[in-house]
């Protein structure tokens, strides 16, 4: 078993942790995301998005970074419902930039986007309670 070099580089780290480890990170992530899902459906708002920032840190050791766009868009209406527009817009903007223009789904990905835009849009005025 090939061994990994902890004293390299942050970035070749990452990458043998990824070549090594990343399938498994991927179905760790996938599973905390699906929990997270579940549990904003629930109404367990701050217990979803504990659990997708510790999903989004699984999929940054995953080899397959697919599903990336879709937790940080879930990420984004999470925070937009528990009222954190200023994060929710930071979500958004960020999930956008990685939706990928050759991928099948990616004019319904877009319009996914859309809508959340105007759904953080229509819930603008809740910035006015975080100052």
């Amino acid at each position: 078993m090939e061994k990994i070099n902890l004293k390299a580089d942050f970035f070749t780290f990452k990458n043998e942790i990824e070549e090594k480890f990343g399938q498994q990170y991927c179905g760790q992530a996938e599973l905390f995301f699906e929990r997270a899902i579940e549990q904003g459906n629930q109404g367990l708002i701050e217990s979803a998005i504990n659990d997708m920032k510790f999903a989004k840190d699984l999929i940054n050791y995953s080899n397959d970074k697919s599903s990336f766009p879709y937790m940080l868009g879930f990420m984004s209406q999470l925070h937009c419902d528990h009222g954190k527009i200023k994060e929710a817009w930071a979500y958004y903007e960020l999930g956008l930039k990685l939706l990928d223009v050759d991928e099948e789904g990616y004019d319904d990905d877009v319009e996914l986007y859309a809508r959340l835009k105007e759904h953080i849009e229509s819930e603008n005025w809740k910035d006015s309670l975080d100052e």
